[in-house]
């Protein structure tokens, strides 16, 4: 949250107070309601590897961008080791910003440890036999990302004879897991327990996919709310639902959405792929943001 702050010679940034370890970001990340996640690397760096989500805000360019943070909601601000993360840090609380927190060096947050998972003793058994009767060496953790904050969780095993080199290893209680590079971010929170089927299940409370239920209408929401909006907001904007006609979806897109020369590669190459693959029996999908006011818009929202 932002506050005007009349900041005196005894009010100083103290980092130990933002700064959080790899868990304790990845944890900030997937339970804040409003995570705005900035990356302070060079965009070089930024092109070759960042954070699902991440914005790219070079540390040089960061104090004549401070009108770019949001009011509102938890910024989460990392870089490399060389202290952009704690310049940055500094300059938030001497402009007034107190919900935000920075963890410094971008690799060490692509270490997990088996802390970050909570696997039930039940749960652990099950894996643990399943090794020895598959003749596997690891339990994989998959995850299939359809947006920076929720993704669709499943287990697999590793045969003997498989390499791992290109995989994150760590250990659960002894228990030896991998994950490719891209399934980390959505590693921490993890549960694994055997349900009331007695079946292993494997969930995030705060990061797995919903499955799409309900009216067309309840689908499209929950599309926006659990993957389109997360991905947008990580550049200031978002996506509201303004009606559906015979399939037809119309959009109405606000923030740093609103006016980008860029919205209709969003939209098409973005959001109306998405929606589509989970809803088939949609037609197309609208965007009234520039259309409103014009002759014949696709979608005139009601004024009552």
């Amino acid at each position: 949250m932002f506050k005007f702050n009349d900041l005196s010679n005894d009010d100083v940034f103290k980092p130990e107070t933002f700064r959080l370890d790899a868990r304790a970001f990845w944890e900030k990340r997937r339970t804040a309601s409003k995570p705005y996640v900035f990356d302070l690397r060079s965009p070089e760096d930024y092109e070759a590897g960042h954070l699902p989500g991440a914005q790219n805000l070079p540390v040089e360019q960061f104090e004549n961008s401070i009108y770019q943070m949001p009011f509102s909601g938890d910024i989460l601000i990392y870089g490399s080791e060389n202290g952009e993360a704690l310049t940055a840090g500094e300059i938030l609380y001497d402009n007034g910003f107190d919900t935000f927190w920075f963890t410094e060096g971008f690799e060490t947050l692509y270490r997990p440890e088996g802390s970050w998972l909570v696997v039930t003793d039940e749960a652990l058994k099950v894996l643990r036999d399943r090794l020895t009767e598959e003749e596997a060496k690891a339990v994989r953790i998959e995850v299939e990302s359809g947006s920076p904050l929720k993704g669709s969780y499943a287990v697999a095993y590793v045969p003997d004879g498989e390499s791992v080199d290109d995989l994150i290893g760590f250990e659960v209680q002894g228990t030896p897991f991998v994950a490719v590079r891209e399934a980390v971010p959505f590693l921490e929170g993890t549960e694994i327990f055997i349900n009331g089927e007695d079946e292993l299940e494997i969930q995030n409370p705060n990061l797995s996919a919903k499955e799409l239920s309900g009216s067309i209408e309840e689908q499209v929401q929950t599309l926006l709310d659990d993957q389109i909006n997360p991905m947008v907001a990580g550049h200031g904007g978002m996506v509201s639902l303004r009606g559906i006609e015979e399939g037809k979806v119309y959009l109405e897109f606000g923030g740093g959405c609103q006016g980008c020369g860029m919205i209709d590669v969003t939209l098409k190459q973005g959001v109306e792929v998405m929606l589509k693959d989970h809803i088939p029996d949609l037609v197309g999908v609208f965007d009234v943001t520039d259309h409103a006011e014009g002759q014949n818009p696709y979608y005139q929202p009601s004024s009552k």
